[in-house]
């Protein structure tokens, strides 16, 4: 086993933040799932397992710094609040776009810094090479 190199990605502060958000959202809809599960039909059922095992699939891929992986994070945030809302899943469709709305705009922070780079030292830059 010593042989074997801990696979841990280094993830930016802001990029935490937003997985540590997804993760208490995904908590927040299977709550809801199993504690609603007799009163929900079939197809609201279905659309809260879609929505639980997707943020799960790419929350995964944002913690092990997949390269599209914020990338795919707006479309899904825009997506499934109107699923919620077409299928009409009432006050937690609401709730569900409120989160999903906030964490745009936290999602719009993370990748910021997530494609910040250093600066380039061009040592061949004229104002250095005087």
């Amino acid at each position: 086993m010593s042989k074997f190199r801990q696979y841990h990605p280094k993830l930016h502060r802001a990029v935490k933040r937003y997985s540590v958000m997804q993760h208490l959202i995904m908590l927040g809809v299977m709550l809801y799932l199993l504690l609603n599960i007799n009163n929900l039909s079939t197809k609201h059922q279905i659309i809260a397992v879609a929505t639980v095992i997707v943020m799960s699939i790419q929350n995964g891929f944002i913690l092990s710094k997949a390269k599209v992986a914020l990338a795919v994070e707006g479309p899904r945030l825009l997506v499934f609040p109107l699923l919620w809302i077409a299928s009409g899943m009432g006050t937690a469709a609401f709730l569900y776009s409120a989160c999903s709305l906030t964490s745009l705009l936290v999602l719009a922070n993370a990748v910021r810094f997530k494609n910040h780079r250093p600066p380039l030292d061009l040592s061949n830059e004229p104002e250095h090479l005087a």
